[in-house]
């Protein structure tokens, strides 16, 4: 515990920070770090070097107006002030969240409104992740928001994964993740065996009520360790995710044939009683270019040589044909909102038999389409659009890798050659190289009009017999780019389409960051790379890529390009015209991917209705009268997938890492925080964190302003980007976490 002695020496050293004084003694412990323990001390040692006291102390409050006391008009605060504050006796909505720290607060579900605090003996019985009613308490103009649970709205945990822990005769759960730490008393099925200290899935049959705990019953027993099959259900059950599909949804996906039988009509094709004829694409060389995991196919792609130019066609699967509004499927994919994808598996939005099944683009099969033709001229600029029901049949199903070395290697022979795994016709091969011919001129011209490029890959979790067996980053090829600039030129020229025409839709909305946040962003940016300005265009779209640019392929690449993906707003549904900021677009859509997302289908369907197409018309008048509540659980639903999906990954990545406790590995420092600060390792992409108080070798203080903790005594630095040694000291699988010990800072490269 430092002393008197040590804290004149350390306000000496920032004589002129105690000459100007802060507003507040309690400011000066944020300032310099004050411990509870040492606040006598440094309260001494203060008035020691100021005598006077804390200089611009803040003033008394004034006289409370009444007998004896100022009228209202003399007081300094002008205006009578509400005795509420401004937000006292409001309620609102949100739900309930613990931070890091174990703080509560409520996450309103107005996106504009601020985050709410809520003090633990103002939780009224309610639970993480519970939906609640909270009124607002009186607050300090400019200060947080404090508030307190009026009532649970809705529940968010029913079912649990926990540690079993009986005590003499009685029967607990404990259930724990990064921001719960229940102990539940629980009731065991006849027969039921396990271990204390075994997993569990438990299921709640009382919630806290009238001072009474809740309570739960044990559903089945799981094994002594996790598993991804544990960890697939802890997430599922504490972000109530549905993971079974209602029966009348499954009888209905059941009925759905899965072959594509077409007849002859007016010179094109129909699929059973469709009034109106579809195109026949089914000569046209169309391939599918995904991951090597993938089990649904939305999309397809041809592209044909035009001159100089090229006309991209891009084939959608025409989900609206199968999936009818208000039918039982209808209803469960709304409900679901998106696929969740995780390392091993899928919760599809769509039962199988539509998602992997009719639905799916899968290769020399009959497939039921909307195309989007677009010409693209040399330049890259995109020609007038036209669209279509059609029928496809694609010829390849490639992967990213295949099509990489196959664009990376020498021309195919005439018979076509076999390159990275796939065999590629001649026909198909050349219109590989067309599309990354195309694709490269669109990539140009999207960052000519200002669209942001941010590298940051994802990981890549392998799993084998249930569990992790390595974490890497995932590979990027030159072919993810070109599938990308096809669907983003595809979505753009739908949604200017039905803009054009007035029509109702969502939009996908991502609108340009608040000034505030821009501002932090460039303060923290230009501390690590030590520029003022990376540019003198004044476009808050320019500024931020030039930034992104100047840190590319430098140390401290990763946390720029991180704190400026920070800085952003997030992108939502919404029937506003409000632009897309990322893409620099002034009008964007989702429309390629509606076997997984469900606003994509409803683009579909107000697509269909514009093309005359009469059993689609009722979505735009659904969309009309409830666009923005459509809007606003969809983008609940967007959020809460990936929420889950970084869960689990997060969870599988401490599971991994369960299994090389002791070890030591490289990595850099990625981020700073109040307790410590977090590590990246080296090609792998699984972060954990150094706690300040296990560095034994001075004491350390964070400097906020050169971003970096400093030895008080040796003066050593730890700042972002460092390159370190680490020794993995524990690995939590229920929360999520990964703890390690500083080894030792390694120097910098030559």
């Amino acid at each position: 515990m430092r002393d008197q002695t040590y804290w004149e020496r350390w306000l000496r050293q920032r004589s002129k920070a105690v000459e100007e004084a802060r507003a507040s003694v309690k400011e000066w412990y944020r300032e310099a770090g004050v411990e509870k323990g040492e606040r006598r001390a440094f309260k001494a040692a203060l008035k020691a070097l100021n005598p006077d006291g804390v200089k611009g102390k803040r003033d008394k409050k004034p006289p409370r107006r009444g007998r004896g006391r100022l009228p209202a008009e003399s007081t300094p605060y002008g205006a009578p002030r509400d005795r509420r504050g401004g937000d006292g006796g409001r309620t609102i909505e949100g739900r309930l969240r613990f931070t890091r720290e174990g703080r509560p607060i409520v996450i309103p579900s107005d996106p504009e409104t601020p985050i709410v605090r809520i003090p633990g003996h103002s939780l009224s019985g309610a639970w993480p992740k519970d939906r609640v009613l909270v009124r607002l308490d009186r607050r300090r103009a400019g200060g947080p928001s404090y508030g307190r649970v009026e009532r649970v709205l809705e529940r968010g945990i029913r079912t649990f994964v926990g540690r079993y822990a009986p005590t003499g005769d009685r029967f607990f759960v404990r259930f724990r993740d990064r921001e719960s730490d229940l102990l539940l008393e629980v009731d065991v099925p006849a027969g039921f065996s396990a271990e204390p200290g075994d997993l569990v899935l438990a299921e709640v049959t009382e919630y806290p009520k009238g001072g009474k705990e809740g309570r739960a019953c044990v559903v089945r027993a799981l094994g002594k360790s996790h598993t991804m099959e544990t960890l697939f259900l802890a997430v599922t059950s504490a972000m109530d995710l549905p993971v079974a599909f209602p029966a009348p949804a499954l009888e209905e996906a059941a009925a759905v044939p899965q072959a594509v039988r077409l007849s002859t009509r007016g010179g094109g094709v129909c699929h059973g009683d469709e009034a109106h004829s579809r195109v026949d694409q089914r000569d046209l060389p169309f391939v599918t270019i995904d991951g090597e995991d993938a089990r649904d196919f939305d999309d397809a792609v041809c592209l044909v040589r035009e001159g100089d130019g090229f006309r991209l066609l891009v084939a959608i699967a025409d989900v609206a044909h199968y999936v009818k509004p208000g039918s039982p499927l209808d209803r469960e994919a709304f409900l679901r909102g998106t696929s969740v994808y995780f390392p091993d598996r899928c919760i599809p939005m769509l039962p199988p038999q539509l998602s992997e099944g009719v639905c799916s683009l899968k290769s020399g099969v009959n497939r039921l389409t909307m195309t989007v033709e677009i010409p693209i001229r040399p330049g890259g600029t995109p020609g007038t659009p036209s669209f279509h029901p059609s029928v496809i049949r694609s010829r390849a199903r490639l992967t990213y890798g295949e099509v990489h070395s196959y664009l990376g290697s020498g021309t195919p022979g005439e018979k076509g050659e076999k390159r990275g795994g796939a065999k590629i016709a001649p026909e198909v091969g050349r219109m590989l190289r067309d599309m990354a011919t195309a694709a490269g001129r669109l990539t140009l011209s999207r960052f000519g009009r200002g669209a942001l490029d941010l590298d940051l890959p994802e990981a890549e979790i392998a799993v084998l017999d249930g569990m992790p067996v390595s974490v890497k980053p995932s590979e990027r090829f030159e072919s993810h780019r070109l599938i990308e600039e096809f669907m983003l030129l595809a979505n753009t020229a739908v949604a200017e389409y039905l803009s054009s025409r007035g029509d109702a839709f969502l939009f996908r909305i991502h609108e340009e960051p608040a000034l505030e946040k821009i501002e932090e962003f460039e303060a923290a940016a230009g501390k690590l790379l030590r520029r003022s300005r990376p540019t003198d265009r004044r476009d808050t779209s320019s500024l931020l890529q030039a930034w992104a640019e100047l840190a590319r392929g430098g140390k401290f690449e990763r946390a720029v390009h991180r704190m400026l993906l920070r800085s952003l707003m997030l992108a939502r549904y919404g029937p506003e015209t409000k632009g897309h900021f990322g893409l620099a677009l002034s009008q964007y859509t989702h429309f390629t991917s509606p076997i997984r997302r469900y606003p994509d289908l409803l683009v579909h369907r107000v697509l269909k209705a514009a093309l005359g197409d009469r059993g689609s018309a009722d979505s735009l008048r659904t969309l009309n009268e409830k666009g923005p509540e459509i809007g606003t659980h969809l983008s609940g639903r967007e959020r809460l997938a990936t929420e889950a999906e970084r869960s689990l990954e997060q969870r599988a990545k401490a599971l991994f890492m369960a299994g090389q406790v002791g070890r030591t590995f490289e990595g850099s420092v990625s981020s700073l925080v109040s307790s410590g600060f977090f590590v990246e390792l080296e090609g792998s992409m699984i972060d954990g964190m150094v706690h300040v108080s296990t560095l034994r070798d001075d004491e350390y203080r964070l400097s906020p302003d050169r971003m970096e903790w400093v030895g008080q005594y040796r003066k050593r630095r730890i700042g972002l980007g460092d390159r370190v040694r680490v020794r993995v000291r524990r690995a939590d699988p229920d929360r999520g976490e990964v703890d390690f010990l500083l080894v030792e800072k390694m120097l910098e490269s030559t």
